[in-house]
């Protein structure tokens, strides 16, 4: 099978300069859609890891960041996959169709938006028959943060069987704010079958969607007695995940549960690890690679390995095949196939125009 490989392939690669992602960074906001089609070679792969053919893809707001201000210039971008196993490793026994979540944008072999790409072998998880290709690109960085927050970071059980048993709380709820957003509907559902009341906070509009992936109650956000509802319907509430993490959104977690010296988990780093008494700690999902890495080298940040997040990743993926059917994606929205439309899915995430659905494009 390997020899009938082509030694190219076509990638969806960054086209903006260092000073335009330094411009873009000090600007906020950047323009034209920074990423071309290019022909570049075919990954060559170690003895722990696998190649894929990509045949679908999810889309998400990292991807246009790490392109407008992160990616070097060359590099193919974006984090999840679904694709047929194409060639082994010496010590991968695994075949078929796979799905997993690669660092896309900062490695010149390493990324989604490719006709093939390579990952490790182990960190990828073996797509069960009735499990769509579009429904399986979904399982990753918004899955892998809602797991990591839940089960690293706020004491929620893990649901596999026999997985960490003894561990974790049901005692008390958990407050999942913007819970319409792909990372709010994962995390609605894992602490949901751990067996906790979950409470959410969404616009009105999207209430019934919170819901119906087994929020117990939903508040508005922008309501200015939203948070003394909260406190007075749930005393005991002493964690929150923030998975909007922009503008007073931890603010609005930390008051929920300050009064019992609660945990908020933040999405994107505030610079602060206390807020009206509470805990604030920022993750973000590409620790579960098990490396060190740094944004904007030499002079941005560095992000030291976390070895049980890598830990953490490798149980997950390995118990999913037997917990996703309990497990409803985000609403789908298809855009239309190719690498060259990518570009159009980018633009829509980077002008806000995505709201209670994923994008998913198919590459075959």
């Amino acid at each position: 099978m390997a020899s009938k490989l082509p030694n190219m392939m076509e990638a969806l690669v960054g086209d903006r300069s260092t000073l335009a992602r330094l411009a873009n960074y000090g600007l906020g906001k950047s323009s034209g859609n920074g990423v071309k089609v290019k022909s570049i070679p075919i990954p060559l792969i170690s003895e722990n890891e696998v190649l894929v053919r990509v045949a679908c893809v999810a889309l998400n707001p990292t991807d246009f960041k790490h392109v407008d201000i992160l990616a070097r210039e060359e590099l193919s971008s974006a984090a999840i996959f679904r694709g047929l196993l194409r060639k082994l490793g010496l010590k991968q026994p695994k075949n078929g169709p796979i799905a997993g979540m690669v660092h896309g944008g900062l490695y010149p072999d390493r990324g989604s938006f490719a006709q093939f790409l390579k990952t490790n072998g182990d960190l990828a998880w073996k797509i069960p028959p009735g499990v769509s290709d579009e429904d399986a690109t979904t399982f990753g960085v918004s899955a892998i943060t809602a797991m990591l927050a839940l089960n690293t970071r706020l004491d929620v059980p893990w649901l596999a069987e026999n997985a960490n048993q003894g561990q974790g709380r049901k005692d008390t709820p958990i407050l999942i704010y913007s819970g319409a957003t792909a990372a709010g509907i994962y995390s609605i559902q894992l602490a949901k079958l751990a067996g906790l009341n979950v409470v959410a906070t969404a616009s009105p509009r999207s209430f019934d969607l919170v819901k119906s992936y087994g929020a117990d109650e939903v508040f508005d956000y922008r309501d200015q007695a939203a948070v003394d509802q909260i406190i007075r319907a749930y005393p005991s509430l002493d964690r929150a995940m923030d998975c909007f993490s922009e503008g007073s959104s931890t603010e609005f977690c930390a008051k929920c549960v300050r009064k019992n010296q609660g945990k908020v988990v933040t999405l994107l780093d505030s610079g602060k690890t206390t807020m009206d008494g509470a805990q604030i700690e920022f993750i973000l999902g590409y620790t579960v690679f098990g490396s060190e890495f740094q944004w904007l080298p030499p002079f941005g940040p560095k992000f030291q390995k976390i070895p049980s997040d890598n830990e953490a990743l490798r149980r997950f993926y390995s118990t999913l095949p037997d917990i996703v059917t309990q497990l409803r994606p985000p609403p789908l929205k298809i855009i239309d196939p190719g690498l060259k439309n990518l570009a159009t899915g980018l633009e829509m995430l980077r002008q806000g125009q995505v709201s209670g659905t994923k994008l998913v494009a198919r590459l075959e």
